[in-house]
């Protein structure tokens, strides 16, 4: 492991190609006001202290720094023609939303600073690549919620499409606003802004190779940004202990479908906890024979995977198997998704009895009816029991 403190300036290359690839588990962009105003107050605090502080004509005066936090990629030899190419394992809400901070100032000034501009699209995209190349792009959201359609337009300057669920444009109209006001309103000067932003902004910049395990530091990171769900450490730990040659293959086949069927912005019972967390809950004691504390869903997850399933090969298998109990929770919360009637009849008044303390063992169940280790008739027996 390596780490050094760098400037966004360098982050990005200094202008210079390259790229910062998602893995594909990491989470949608998901910082909201409390954030966006968060960075914001730290960009003009800093233009407060260069404006006074700062003289160009004086070698011995040094620039103010101020710390983001850090950030964490994974340095794994890969190149696309001259490009090198970063696994961002943390930091990406930064990221983005500082992009995002160097669009805004560049279509504020793009009538009449065109310096201004290029230097901050230096920041922003491999000019030497198309539109169309996903290496024009230093940096892309996941797709999710149609965060990488509205990143781009927004880079491009083109519309954003309306179908999007994203909320990067909300950010970019709310820091939009704001820096508009700041330049109109109190002539905050751009030219210093974009100085504070690729210079004056430091983040202690965290380099592993493919031999350590990325999760290990991913969790015990206490970066300022919003706080990881015990599910979002759970797809995050997935995401690294998987080869990188097998993530897409593993995401398209198995936890897109889990994503899609548990929305962990909807509940579970009493417990109010998310679906997709309190499933990954529920699956763990079908296992264990023990309902772990909600603050430690995650830890007990890797524990398992740890132990059980240590070649890579073993632990896909796992990923394979805990999408199709994904299938089973998604008939146990919503019995309508049953395709048998006479199950999903039961299954109706299992669920307006609310007995989610049953769901482990009824995971179990619809596994042992699903690889017919038990008949039809047990399963609806068992089921008309409880």
């Amino acid at each position: 492991m390596q780490a050094d403190p760098l400037s966004i300036s360098k982050v990005f290359s200094s202008g210079g190609d390259i790229r910062y690839v998602l893995p594909p588990f990491q989470r949608e962009y998901s910082w909201e006001k409390q954030h966006w105003d968060t960075l914001l107050k730290d960009v003009f605090a800093i233009y407060e202290q260069y404006d006074k502080e700062f003289d160009q004509e004086d070698a011995n005066s040094k620039l103010p720094e101020h710390f983001l936090g850090s950030l964490v990629v994974i340095n794994d030899g890969n190149r696309k023609d001259e490009i090198e190419i970063h696994k961002l394992v943390d930091g990406q809400q930064r990221l983005i939303t500082i992009s995002l901070l160097l669009c805004v100032l560049r279509n504020i000034v793009k009538k009449d600073n065109p310096n201004l501009v290029i230097k901050c699209n230096k920041l922003l995209v491999n000019k030497d690549y198309k539109l169309q190349d996903d290496s024009y792009y230093k940096l892309l959201p996941t797709n999710k919620y149609g965060d990488r359609e509205a990143y781009q337009a927004i880079i491009n300057e083109q519309e954003i499409p309306v179908s999007v669920k994203s909320s990067i444009p909300s950010a970019y109209q709310y820091i939009f606003d704001e820096v508009n006001k700041k330049i109109k309103l109190e002539r905050t000067h751009p030219n210093t802004i974009h100085t504070v932003i690729a210079h004056c902004f430091q983040v202690v910049y965290i380099s592993l190779d493919g031999n350590e395990s990325p999760y290990k530091i991913f969790e015990s990171l206490n970066a300022k940004g919003k706080d990881l769900s015990q599910a979002d450490l759970v797809r995050n730990y997935i995401a690294m202990k998987l080869p990188f040659q097998d993530q897409e293959k593993v995401f398209d086949s198995c936890w897109s479908k889990i994503e899609t069927l548990l929305q962990e912005k909807e509940t579970v019972g009493k417990s109010r906890i998310g679906e997709l967390t309190a499933f990954i809950r529920h699956y763990l004691a079908t296992h264990s024979r023990i309902l772990c504390a909600e603050d430690y869903i995650y830890a007990r997850f890797r524990d398992r995977c740890e132990k059980h399933f240590t070649k890579d090969k073993d632990f896909i298998e796992e990923i394979t198997r805990l999408s199709k109990f994904a299938e089973y929770y998604n008939c146990l919360i919503r019995p309508q998704e049953e395709k048998d009637q006479e199950i999903r009849e039961h299954l109706q008044r299992l669920s307006k009895l609310d007995i989610s303390t049953a769901y482990p063992f009824l995971l179990a169940l619809y596994n042992s009816h699903d690889s017919q280790e038990i008949s039809k008739k047990d399963f609806l027996h068992i089921l008309k029991i409880l």
